[in-house]
């Protein structure tokens, strides 16, 4: 299959809708994508979800296959992101006690230790944050607060709330690629 990820009759075929060509695709690629996506999920079945919709989304959009110049990484890096931005989504949703209870029977230990390194590494950089921006950050994402309740209790703007959150976010989005290659390290 390699040898006709990059090939153009292939990634035409593709494009067309050769329902053939997509499904050699399909066979090939998905368990290796399942298994990188594992790496970023805690349960199996989130990881299949986003492959799966990955597939959909690739097949519904199939006339992108002829502007991939490189399956292999465009796979992969759309993999990446589809799981990054779960586990974001999941982390936005839960509440601190469901956010740190990894006790499960299905986790492993090195899984539990691997987690408690990278929260502890993230909680290390949000309290390495100017004093202002840490307060604000842990309000709206630990205590859960609005802006406007942020905004009443510290007696600032609300527009200085959305710029701290903003700031505090962006700082932590550029440590996402150095923890997607710490988790690409810990798997090999």
């Amino acid at each position: 299959m390699d040898k006709f990820t990059n090939n153009s009759f292939f990634m035409s075929a593709l494009a067309e809708g050769n329902e053939k060509a997509f499904d050699a695709l399909f066979v090939e690629y998905y368990p290796k994508v399942l298994r990188f996506v594992m790496r970023f999920c805690r349960e199996k079945s989130e990881a299949e979800n986003i492959v799966q919709d990955l597939f959909m989304e690739l097949w519904i959009k199939r006339e992108r296959f002829l502007k991939i110049e490189n399956l292999d990484n465009y796979l992969f890096i759309s993999a990446r992101n589809a799981a990054i931005h779960c586990v974001k989504q999941s982390l936005v949703y839960c509440d601190d006690e469901s956010a740190c209870d990894i006790q499960g029977n299905d986790v492993t230990g090195e899984m539990k230790l691997c987690y408690n390194e990278l929260y502890d590494f993230i909680m290390s950089e949000i309290d390495a944050m100017p004093e202002q921006r840490r307060r604000v950050f842990v309000m709206s994402r630990v205590d859960g607060l609005s802006n406007a309740e942020i905004a009443e209790r510290l007696c600032i703007s609300k527009r200085t709330v959305e710029t701290h959150i903003s700031a505090a976010l962006a700082h932590l989005r550029k440590l996402l690629p150095l923890l997607a290659l710490l988790t690409l390290i810990n798997y090999k």
